[in-house]
């Protein structure tokens, strides 16, 4: 059933597949249309088509959220296109390099710095302005290895650290402006990058059998919630889908 257009729109960074695109689908179904940020528009194809059914517009946009000129052209696309920013979702992100600290490629290293914390900062620099305009919402997607070393996983768990930081900086700085921030550490998802860690074989997460991982739409649901009701007692905090409490409130607990 198509859902009603609340005239809303978002920007998912990473949404060709995983949890972005479930986001996507999630977002619609409360009537919050999106620009899918992704480096292969075609690729975001089934998740723009998916939902677009339900009613909202849904593009597919290329953008690197390494590049200043990239994400400089989606902000000023999505304003053009829309007039308005209401959500930003940062949930492009990187896995590799997988090795530890010495043994890493120390290029790889700082170009997942690169992806999953300064790509996140670029677009929140570039987007807040319209996102304090609108009210709206910022949610990180982040990781319980923003808060538990794994090894192997120096860079990753050193940038979604910061992102984790930035995520409270940008609650601190413009909730009075009325934006509302949030990460959410969605746990472990069945996606492409749960597949690199069990090639990986490093450390205990590799080893998680992929009939115990969590669908995309579990998180997505939560995401989607945030964006939608803001919960203002919320903000600035470092969420779980691990918290039966923010489920149920989420109302993403049955059937997912």
């Amino acid at each position: 059933m198509a859902s009603t257009s609340s005239g809303r729109m978002a920007v998912v960074t990473g949404a060709a597949r995983g949890i972005g695109a479930a986001i996507a689908v999630a977002l619609a179904r409360r009537g919050i249309g999106s620009v899918l940020a992704v480096r292969d528009p075609a690729k975001a194809e089934p998740a723009r088509r998916d939902a677009a059914a339900l009613g909202v517009p849904c593009t597919a946009v290329r953008c690197d959220v390494t590049d200043d000129a990239d994400v400089s052209a989606l902000v000023g696309h999505v304003l053009e296109k829309h007039g308005r920013f209401d959500v930003l979702v940062n949930n492009a992100g990187q896995i590799a390099p997988i090795a530890r600290i010495a043994d890493g490629d120390p290029h790889d290293w700082l170009r997942n710095l690169d992806t999953n914390l300064a790509g996140p900062y670029r677009l929140l620099r570039a987007a807040l302005p319209a996102l304090a305009r609108a009210q709206g919402a910022v949610v990180n997607i982040s990781t319980g290895a923003a808060l538990t070393p794994r090894e192997g996983w120096s860079a990753y768990c050193s940038a979604k650290a910061g992102l984790s930081m930035l995520t409270r900086c940008v609650a601190h700085e413009y909730g009075a402006a009325g934006v509302a921030a949030y990460s959410l550490q969605p746990g472990v998802v069945d996606t492409d990058m749960q597949g690199l860690i069990r090639q990986s074989g490093m450390n205990e997460i590799s080893r998680i059998p992929r009939a115990e991982l969590a669908p995309p739409e579990r998180s997505a649901c939560v995401v989607a919630w945030l964006a939608d009701e803001r919960p203002e007692d919320l903000r600035g905090q470092e969420l779980s889908v691990g918290d039966e409490a923010l489920m149920a409130r989420a109302g993403a607990a049955q059937g997912i």
